[in-house]
């Protein structure tokens, strides 16, 4: 077999320029397998409040999702519907629901929660519409809520996840708080229902850090199932690829108990749509994720392309950013493709050496081929995946899913791993980003900083307001990305320092500063505040960050924090550079004017 592993080094030919991914898939376990290493597909759930359904509705849906493969409903048990007043519960809606569900075969996951408004304390003056988001005034009036869900449910509902993402969009209450909640429902689980099991939500969306954190908590200790949200309108693969090689190798797969803990998709953000809502469901299989539950709608019948029963084998990389991951189906080796564009690409760069068969209607435009195809033959892919039968096992260049290495080196650009430090220099007309990225995160909140000439240098400037009213305007922050090939989920093992060069302030002392915002092994950690030096001319001012993890929480790694100041802040080049760790173990974060 020719070789098809490309290698940092070597300059991509016309083919490995294709900027599409080639997708096969995988079942998750850390490391690289050994030859003959196979697995199964997640289960596929559907996320779906029966509730709001009528019974004709709710029939003819169940008898759909069932067609198309789901084997499992996961829906909210609304506190505020169960139990309207303190001590007064209805399950008549969920018991007919449960049941329906039950009836035609399917296993049905609950969500604890939202917080029922009757049970926070009017004192803490909630605005109506935050009140379901907020935490019980008492935590004893949680656990009556919880036991008594599973008590009525017993032998029918195995699964349960304590409330909805704990983010700041859907919980009003500190990171302490919901471990309390946490610690709660698992505690009357195991009181109530032996056979009962605990699903922990992670906060964001593939937020490796904060699950890390939270694994990390003695309240986790009882939990069975780490459920994750997929990103939205994620067309770089490569960028929830590298979280969930991360996740399920680096996170769940470091010691003996670890390994033994089941991650599940328990659904995603925004804009993702249909389309790629089955490659997400490829890749979830590919890191060996347990369970995927999508949104209903996005469930089809050719959502899992035929491959029900088939059992993942390996990958192949043909360049950067590009992937072949074959898997052994019912009816012999098969691969799918995906882009997000359409194109041609030559069946010989899929399969080669080997004769292939596209799949009869399958999707993305391609054509049913009557005769086995050669690897002249164009296949044609697009937004949906498309299945090529045709590559043998032996074919295989690595066994198992990829790892976090294997993710980084499919990756366009250069190589950072190596290099003392990485810039964003904005003075510098060809490069003003090597490794350090601020332009593409200008959409954030609060970051529409814009660049201009100050002095006669290019510089990034911040737009600072104080009159009432204007606050959507106020644009305080600059965000920073580093490259994930030159530092990624650190866990505190690698000492950083951030040099910001920035313009003094011509009004005085104490009229302009700023410190860094930073994702720390801890959760995000402040920096002491820096007063920048009057007057006109450039200034540099050096922190040293002895705990960094720098795991793209948020989509980004950290910020330049310039609110509270009165003046504008402009700064010309910011560069960070690994530090010699001293002897002497480091203590937390410390930070050095200059």
């Amino acid at each position: 077999m020719r070789s098809l592993l490309s290698t940092r080094n070597e300059e991509p030919g016309p083919r490995a320029r294709l900027p599409f991914l080639i997708i096969a898939l995988a079942w998750g376990v850390a490391g690289v397998a050994a030859p003959g290493f196979a697995s199964s597909a997640p289960v596929l759930g559907a996320n779906l409040d029966l509730i709001r359904l009528s019974r004709e509705q709710r029939t003819q849906e169940l008898a759909r999702l069932s067609t198309a493969g789901v084997r499992s409903i996961r829906m909210p048990l609304d506190w505020n519907r169960v139990e309207p007043e303190s001590g007064r519960f209805q399950w008549q809606e969920y018991d007919a629901a449960v049941d329906a569900a039950l009836a035609r075969g399917f296993e049905v996951v609950l969500v604890l929660g939202p917080c029922a408004e009757w049970a926070v304390d009017p004192r803490w003056g909630v605005p109506p519409d935050k009140l379901s988001r907020s935490i019980p005034r008492s935590f004893d009036v949680w656990e009556r809520y919880v036991r008594a869900a599973l008590s009525h449910f017993r032998g029918r509902v195995r699964y349960w996840q304590v409330r909805k993402q704990p983010n700041v969009r859907n919980f009003r209450g500190a990171r302490r708080e919901y471990l309390r909640l946490l610690d709660a429902a698992a505690r009357q689980a195991r009181q109530v229902d032996a056979a009962a099991r605990v699903i922990v939500p992670e906060a964001g969306y593939l937020d490796v850090a904060a699950a890390d954190r939270l694994l990390g908590s003695p309240a986790c200790a009882s939990r069975d199932v780490l459920g994750f949200y997929l990103p939205g309108g994620e067309s770089d693969l490569s960028r929830v690829a590298l979280p969930l090689a991360v996740l399920t190798q680096d996170v769940l797969g470091r010691g003996e108990v670890e390994q033994n803990r089941r991650a599940w998709v328990l659904g995603g953000g925004e804009g993702i749509t249909p389309d790629l809502w089955a490659v997400y469901y490829f890749l979830a299989w590919s890191f060996g994720v347990e369970r995927c539950y999508l949104p209903a709608e996005a469930v089809t019948s050719e959502l899992t392309m035929g491959l029900e029963g088939s059992s993942y084998r390996g990958y192949l990389t043909l360049g950067p950013e590009l992937w072949a991951l074959e898997f052994e189906s019912a009816t012999g080796p098969a691969v799918v493709v995906w882009s997000p564009e359409r194109r041609e690409v030559p069946m010989g760069d899929i399969a080669p050496a080997a004769e292939g068969t596209l799949v009869p209607g399958a999707p993305g435009g391609a054509a049913e081929a009557e005769e086995p195809a050669t690897p002249a033959v164009t296949v044609r892919i697009g937004p949906k995946p498309v299945v090529v039968r045709g590559l043998a096992p032996d074919e295989i260049a690595k066994a198992g899913p990829p790892t976090r290495r294997d993710v980084l080196a499919a990756r366009l650009g250069p190589e950072l791993s190596e290099l003392p430090m990485v810039y964003a220099d904005y003075s510098m007309a060809d490069r003003p980003e090597f490794g350090l990225y601020n332009r593409r995160l200008r959409g954030l909140r609060g970051g529409a900083v814009t660049e201009g000439q100050v002095e006669g240098r290019a510089a990034v400037c911040t737009h600072m307001t104080s009159r009432r009213g204007e606050a959507e305007l106020d644009n305080p922050w600059i965000y920073f990305d580093v490259a994930d090939r030159w530092l990624y989920f650190n866990r505190g093992a690698t000492r950083v320092a951030i040099t910001v060069e920035c313009q003094g302030c011509p009004m005085g002392a104490g009229k302009l500063g700023f410190n860094i915002m930073y994702d720390a092994v801890d959760g995000y950690r402040f920096t002491r505040w820096q007063w920048v030096d009057p007057g006109y001319g450039w200034h540099r001012y050096r922190f040293d960050l002895s705990d960094v993890n720098f795991a793209n929480r948020g989509g980004y790694d950290f910020r330049i924090n310039a609110k509270g100041s009165k003046r504008d802040a402009f700064v010309t080049a910011v560069t960070v550079e690994r530090v010699p760790r001293p002897e002497a173990a480091a203590g937390t974060a410390e930070d050095t004017a200059r």
